[in-house]
């Protein structure tokens, strides 16, 4: 999405360019170093319109990016549900799911801060001019439609016990979270997650197994995933003005489904090692165990040698093991994201 479709049904107008990128810049502070401020941009028409100008137009892209991760019939199912945004802010994973679509659907966006809500439905009345969106503070309709509970950046401000009290009132039959790649937020969704499996739900994305986490309680180590993207030329101006990469955007991605037939095999990515001169090098989880892969590049194709380089966290990976050292599995990929690799 283009930040000039946006820009005119901003809440506030700013003076310049600079402003804004002033604007963005005090934003990303309060989110990064003055945590006690994070929530100051939910009651500043200024904040808040800085922030819907810089991350919603650069989290838009993230919705698409992670639905390449996921099994193509769940997709299908999602396109069938009423999609429950919590803590929508300006709307920006309603919009990334509008867009992902293509037509229109119904969407009950639940956010506290009037601002926010006050902006997402005027760039939606624009963007959207005669398509019904319903904002709400707290309280949810009733409604015996299949329902996608959609967190995207909210999670991790809400809390677990927010949270759970949503997916209680609401019964959704799937649940996403698209959450920052941070350790503290990945102990938050250990609990999180945790406490949907005992409400019956099963985990799609990233574990390949319901038990329990490997990486739980351990201090240093934490799941998480990286998304390349590419971003709109107005937007990765303004990200280049602001001093912020959003092309390499880390997050924490989580699916959940009411009980279906699992059909996950293989392992997730879980860390990319620096690669060798000899080798590629992972940290893998299969069927909630951490192994150490280790790829040989002798041999393989041009093709697959970018191929592998470009692997990162949160790719699936079928492989056929070749040898098993003392701290690493010496394996052949068969297969990456589903796709069968060529020799």
């Amino acid at each position: 999405m283009k930040l000039s479709q946006i820009y005119p049904f901003l809440n506030y107008h700013f003076t310049s360019e600079s402003d804004l990128v002033r604007a963005i810049q005090e934003v990303s502070q309060n989110f990064t170093q003055n945590r006690q401020d994070i929530k100051q941009y939910l009651n500043d028409p200024r904040l808040s319109s800085a922030y819907t100008a810089f991350y919603l137009t650069t989290n838009i892209p993230k919705l698409e990016g992670v639905f390449q991760w996921m099994d193509e019939s769940w997709l299908q199912k999602l396109k069938k549900c009423i999609l429950y945004d919590v803590g929508a802010g300006p709307g920006t994973f309603s919009f990334a799911f509008r867009q992902w679509l293509g037509h229109p659907l119904k969407i009950i966006q639940i956010e506290n801060s009037p601002i926010m809500r006050d902006q997402a439905k005027k760039i939606w009345e624009g963007l959207y001019p005669g398509e019904f969106l319903t904002q709400m503070a707290q309280r949810q309709e009733n409604i015996e439609e299949e329902k996608l509970m959609l967190f995207g950046h909210s999670a991790n401000e809400m809390g677990a016990l927010q949270v759970l009290k949503y997916v209680e009132d609401v019964r959704p039959e799937h649940i996403l979270f698209i959450e920052p790649g941070t350790k503290d937020f990945f102990s938050t969704m250990l609990d999180i997650r945790e406490k949907l499996l005992l409400k019956g739900y099963e985990i799609l994305f990233p574990c390949t197994d319901s038990t329990t986490c490997p990486l739980a309680n351990q201090n240093q180590d934490w799941c998480h995933q990286f998304l390349n993207v590419k971003q709109d030329s107005e937007v990765e101006r303004l990200s280049q003005m602001a001093k912020k990469d959003r092309r390499l955007l880390p997050l924490t991605v989580f699916a959940f489904s009411l009980p279906t037939k699992r059909m996950i095999s293989g392992a997730r990515v879980i860390r990319v090692f620096s690669e060798t001169k000899f080798s590629f090098e992972w940290e893998v989880c299969e069927k909630n165990i951490i192994y150490h892969f280790q790829v040989m590049k002798r041999g393989l194709s041009k093709q697959n040698l970018d191929l592998f380089a470009s692997v990162k966290s949160g790719d699936m990976i079928q492989v056929e093991v070749d040898k098993t050292l003392e701290k690493q599995v010496r394996v052949k990929i068969k297969a990456l994201n589903n796709i069968p690799i060529e020799p």
